[in-house]
């Protein structure tokens, strides 16, 4: 059961990919159908809404592979958006994942003893080359340990509410782990993560909020990594065998292992709504996804309402406002049968910590759009950020610190509505 390396993916995906363009498999008659994917489980939503397009055996755990890396990314992206860490950080190897990226069966980047690494390296070199050395180093550098990063992912898991189990942030297994010194206590001698579909879709959807830049990342096919060229093996890419313009992907993850099979994370757009669908456990993984994605599209019809900067009233019966701009420039709902029916509520929500120290600073939440369509009930929530620092008050100082919110910015601080209709 191991990772395969670069030109073994190469040769194994040539193989499947003569079954892919030899015909593939047809399309469904009905074109407001999508058919079964043939494989383990799969899924599919819209990133920004959540909103559930399809779904396989979306909620059985099974072993993905390198899409564990995707959980590994994650919290090295909030570890440096919560000032733990920084992008430019340098991070030494240890002579175990030195060892590991020198594996014949295990790496994609080959690293020398003294090499250091940016985490903004190894975050490119885990995404675009699944390199399992960079992703066990950026787990040991953020939480300190291999055994404290799986408690991370694991509780992360438990946090969000999803089908995980976790025993590797590269995605390797104990019988893959052993040589490393990277095997668990009390793990089984074949353990492996075990994940369902839904939920690495999950993860991916709080990667892509956590850093909207990551497609920019994993879209590239090729990187230089300290001298050393990289590649990336997802073939639906453009400029690469498996790419159709109409699919749009543009991310984010693939994974393989003879027990996983091949499992995909694909992000992509439809009339600029954001995507996302996993397929676990196929064979023909890159001609399913563009097939999972057309279909999807045939099946639904997607209703979008835009969304712009407004001025935000930060308290009821205050003059003080701020501007405040969406985190994305519309929202969507999509629907199969009766034509959607949208209408946009923008309400005031600050924190308690805002509220404690009367104080909004830029770049914080301040209000939040409901996009609800009538017909259906379905609902998209976007967040605006303000785009200027504000205090509550017009003409008073910035409060200390409270333990507890001011009882009068609370009864002040209701929400305060606007309505658009479409």
């Amino acid at each position: 059961m191991v990772d395969l390396k670069r030109w073994v993916w190469r040769g194994l995906l040539l193989g499947f990919m003569a079954a892919f363009l030899g015909g593939g498999v047809t399309a469904h008659a009905d074109t407001n159908t999508v058919t079964k994917v043939p494989a383990r489980s799969a899924y599919v939503m819209d990133a920004q809404s959540g909103q559930v397009l399809y779904q396989q055996n979306a909620d059985r755990r099974y072993p993905i592979a390198s899409l564990s890396k995707l959980m590994t990314v994650y919290l090295t992206v909030k570890a440096i958006n919560d000032g733990k860490i920084g992008w430019d950080d340098q991070v030494t190897m240890s002579e175990d994942l030195l060892k590991l990226s020198h594996s014949y069966a295990y790496s994609s980047l080959r690293m020398k003893s003294g090499d250091q690494f940016t985490v903004r390296q190894l975050v490119e070199a885990a995404m675009i080359a699944s390199s399992n050395s960079a992703a066990t180093a950026l787990g040991e550098y953020v939480a300190g340990s291999n055994a404290d990063f799986i408690k991370l992912m694991n509780q992360q898991s438990a946090d969000w509410g999803i089908e995980a189990h976790f025993i590797s942030s590269s995605g390797l297994d104990n019988t893959d782990l052993k040589d490393y010194n990277l095997v668990l206590p009390n793990t089984g001698k074949k353990e492996e993560n075990l994940v369902s579909a839904k939920a690495i879709t999950i993860v991916a959807q709080h990667l892509l909020a956590a850093d909207p830049q990551i497609t920019q990342t994993s879209n590239r096919t090729e990187a230089t990594i300290n001298g050393t060229k990289i590649y990336n093996e997802n073939s639906c890419l453009k400029g690469k065998s498996q790419y159709k313009k109409e699919s749009q992907i543009d991310g984010l993850k693939t994974g393989f292992t003879e027990s996983a099979k091949l499992c995909y994370t694909a992000t992509y757009k439809v009339n600029g709504q954001r995507m996302i669908a996993t397929i676990v456990g196929g064979d023909t993984t890159f001609s399913a996804m563009n097939k999972l994605i057309k279909q999807t599209k045939q099946a639904y019809q997607l209703e979008t309402t835009p969304l712009t900067s407004q001025r935000i009233a930060l308290a009821n019966g205050l003059a003080t406002t701020v501007s405040a701009a969406p985190i994305t420039g519309q929202a969507g709902v999509w629907y199969q049968n009766q034509a959607a029916s949208l209408t946009t509520k923008v309400e005031t929500k600050l924190t308690p910590a805002q509220l404690a120290s009367g104080t909004v600073d830029a770049g914080e939440p301040v209000a939040q759009a409901t996009v609800t369509d009538a017909t259906t009930g379905a609902k998209q929530r976007i967040t605006y950020r303000a785009q200027q620092t504000a205090t509550l008050f017009a003409d008073r100082v910035v409060f200390a610190v409270q333990n507890s919110a001011d009882q009068l910015l609370k009864a002040l601080s209701q929400p305060v509505v606007n309505v658009l209709s479409k």
